[in-house]
């Protein structure tokens, strides 16, 4: 009876590459890209998306009533959260370095070292353009450029300035 019991209790879980392969004609058709998708031992459901022009409400609202067409929540027992990215998280995609070209970010490296500037490119190499001091001087600064290999790079968060 017990081993009854316990199958019946078990929730059918969505695994992350389904959720993926249903909505990616949706993100497509939305000219978005997906960022995250998380998905935890109790069917909750988070999927981080974005845009190039950002995310609105109605941005998620579609893409969260395309996920409940085609997945049942009375047969999935499923919790979902449908919303962008944020600001203040870690970059997972490089979707978002190339949007956010001509912005600061602060880049912490897998050797432990960090760099911050403004990124000027994303292809092989994180480019950033940075200030540095001018030799000899206390209040002088010069732009550079710096090229950080994407193997390189642990973690990159956008800066955000309050102005």
């Amino acid at each position: 009876m017990k081993g009854l019991i316990a199958s019946s209790l078990f929730i059918a879980m969505i695994s992350e590459q389904k959720i993926r392969e249903v909505i990616t004609p949706k993100i497509n058709e939305m000219d978005a890209f997906i960022v995250d998708i998380k998905v935890n031992t109790s069917n909750v459901i988070s999927v981080f998306f974005d845009r190039m022009e950002g995310i609105t409400l109605a941005h998620c609202t579609q893409l969260s009533k395309f996920f409940e067409e085609n997945f049942d929540r009375e047969k999935e027992d499923y919790e979902l959260t449908v919303c962008s990215a944020g600001l203040d998280t870690s970059f997972k995609v490089e979707e978002q370095y190339k949007k956010y070209i001509g912005h600061e970010v602060k880049v912490l490296l897998n050797n432990g070292m960090r760099e911050k500037g403004i990124i000027l490119a994303y292809n092989d190499n994180l480019i950033l353009q940075k200030k540095k001091k001018k030799k000899g001087s206390r209040k002088e600064y010069i732009d550079i450029e710096v090229f950080i290999p994407k193997k390189e790079i642990k973690e990159t968060k956008l800066k955000i300035n309050f102005k």
